[in-house]
């Protein structure tokens, strides 16, 4: 099944987006794809809550309406006063927004293609606008759709609301890239050691985990999620550059049972190096590290 594409470009959509509080629209109805006729955007739009209609035409005007209520074909007379028509060109800096006259209808619920009274989409089911004018939306046909009713494509989109989730971060923060390269170009001052190792230690819960899986994923370059349960030491790198001097050792969280989480002895083992990578520790039995100093050599470089 193939994917319908939005006929909208990047600033046609982001001048219509601008008419909004943070949202996002998602295509319901094209009609050059399911066809001009109003039984087809029923079938596709009824019952789908706020709305915005787009309408194109070959002057260059993107215009249409938007409702915050549901189409259901009750054929009644719809009040909504958040409803507004609009009109963009590319040769505004920014969209008409035509509101509701107050006290008027919005627009009528019947089996006709949306009809915001000033203007019907799909005219007896047609690729095709009737302009009556009225008292419900006040504009001028020229400013709205250049007179010119035919349409080249007319599309639907439900308008979801994000509420506090922003489509742009509210800030950029200009460092970031030298805080990133000042990490990579690290290096320890300590002949023999080759990369600075960071033991996380703390309550079962406190964030151990997430802090690490945030530091691997700006590294990587994408999002990283491991479930890491025992030491595990792990040198952060990019897809595509050099590792990371860095390497951070997640541990089991301590709690308050003996029998269960790290052991703070272990702790301290771990620090002074006596414990091996890829360790499993258990938390009923203490790491013997008098067996492991007559086994393993320690380095500097491989304590934290």
């Amino acid at each position: 099944m193939s994917t319908i594409i939005s006929s909208l470009t990047n600033d046609q959509r982001n001048k219509l987006l601008s008419l909004f509080s943070h949202a996002q629209l998602h295509l319901l109805f094209k009609a050059s794809v399911h066809g001009f006729a109003a039984d087809q955007f029923h079938f596709r739009c009824d019952k789908q809550g706020p709305t915005v209609c787009v309408a194109f035409n070959s002057s260059g005007f993107v215009y249409g309406a938007y409702t915050s209520k549901d189409y259901a074909q009750s054929n009644q007379n719809i009040l909504d006063e958040r409803a507004f028509l609009f009109s963009i060109r590319e040769d505004r800096p920014r969209p008409i927004r035509v509101g509701v006259t107050p006290g008027q209808h919005a627009f009528v619920d019947g089996a006709t293609g949306p009809n915001f009274g000033a203007l019907l989409f799909l005219d007896q089911n047609t690729a095709t606008v009737l302009s009556p004018g009225g008292a419900t939306f006040n504009f001028t046909a020229a400013e709205m759709h250049g007179d010119n009713l035919n349409l080249t494509e007319f599309e639907v989109y439900r308008v979801q609301e994000m509420g506090g989730v922003l489509e742009k971060p509210w800030r950029i923060i200009h460092k970031r890239q030298e805080l990133k390269n000042r990490i990579l170009s690290y290096r320890p001052d300590v002949k023999g050691v080759k990369e600075a190792r960071v033991l996380m230690v703390g309550p079962v819960g406190a964030g151990k985990s997430s802090f690490f899986n945030s530091i691997s994923s700006v590294f990587r370059g994408n999002m990283t999620s491991q479930a890491i349960t025992s030491l595990t030491p792990d040198t952060s790198s990019s897809s595509s550059g050099p590792s990371v001097p860095l390497t951070l050792c997640d541990t089991m969280g301590l709690e308050e049972a003996e029998d269960s989480g790290l052991h703070p002895d272990d702790v301290i083992n771990i620090c002074k190096g006596h414990v091996q990578d890829r360790y499993q520790v258990r938390p009923t039995q203490l790491w013997d590290f008098l067996f492991f100093n007559n086994k393993y050599q320690q380095h500097l470089s491989s304590r934290s």
